[in-house]
């Protein structure tokens, strides 16, 4: 073969090389950058769930943009405050019956506090306190040496605190109790409690509860009790004045819960009394649940 035409040959053949080379290493940057994107879209973190918001945080940046769906607006809560309930003469078993518990939601930060505030003379209580499911610390008194836990600290999300109350070995007596946490709605529910009827004793017949709304709005209370149909009664009264003036009482008669719950507006410069009372003969001893919310 001609030397020239070899010579031509190998540079045509060396021309054409370098644009395959080229056209490969092109295809290879195309494919790198592609590629994650890709996965990410079909990756199932990526994947938004309805109702959800999803968070796309910058590395070292610490900067985030939010997408969240279309939604209807919602309320906004309440500024976090002291909520106070108080209840009275609250009938307690003795250490081989059953605790009266009573649970309560803080969603703001400040002290939280449980007190029994008085003991029924000759009495002696064990009251015992926990926070999201830590271990109970209790403590023993008498009149005269109340049971005082040190103030709780609630933290700015919500917290709940779990308060028991029962007489200590053979003692039952009566006592009031008072609890104040921080809360944009304030929500206290007792179990364990009793609804015996006529015959027994105020105390271990529904409950007495004393409280100051903090705004306008409507007290709710929802109560449930086993074995026995009953004859139930529920009162508010302005307890602002003595003596204490009914504000609205109804009865329900031969139900185990109140239905509808009871409703009522308060008023936030007044200070209310509800009560919940078995107006049936006493039998059965039935265990009491109950449930106040007020604003």
């Amino acid at each position: 073969m001609d030397e020239r035409i070899w010579k031509n040959t190998s540079i045509v053949l060396g021309v054409v090389c370098a644009l395959l080379i080229g056209v490969a290493g092109a295809l290879l940057v195309v494919g790198h950058k592609s590629g994650p994107s890709a996965a990410a879209s079909e990756s199932p973190s990526a994947e938004v769930a309805a109702g959800t918001a999803t968070s796309l945080v910058t590395a070292g940046t610490g900067a985030s943009v939010s997408h969240k769906p279309t939604a209807a607006p919602t309320p906004t809560p309440g500024k976090p405050s002291p909520a106070t309930i108080t209840f009275t003469g609250l009938g307690l078993d003795s250490s081989t019956g059953n605790a009266r518990t009573f649970t309560f939601t803080s969603n703001g930060a400040g002290p939280a506090t449980f007190s029994v505030t008085k003991i029924s003379s000759g009495g002696t209580v064990k009251m015992c306190a926990s926070v999201d499911k830590s271990a109970f610390q209790c403590q023993v008194g008498v009149a005269g040496k109340l049971p005082n836990f040190p103030k709780g600290l609630a933290d700015p999300t919500p917290n709940e605190w779990v308060v028991t109350l029962i007489g200590y070995r053979t003692s039952a007596p009566t006592v009031d109790v008072t609890f104040t946490w921080p809360t944009s709605s304030p929500k206290v529910t007792l179990t364990n409690g009793r609804f015996q009827g006529t015959g027994a004793s105020d105390g271990l017949n529904g409950f007495s509860a004393t409280f100051k709304p903090r705004s306008t709005g409507s007290v709710n209370v929802q109560a449930t009790w086993t074995l026995v149909s009953a004859k139930a009664s529920m009162t508010l009264l302005d307890a602002t004045v003595t003596p204490s003036v009914t504000v609205d009482s109804r009865e329900y008669d031969g139900v185990t819960y109140i239905n509808p719950a009871f409703t009522a507006n308060v008023d936030p410069t007044k200070t209310y009394l509800v009560k919940l009372k078995n107006m049936s003969a006493d039998s059965q001893h039935p265990n009491l649940t109950a449930q106040i919310a007020f604003p």
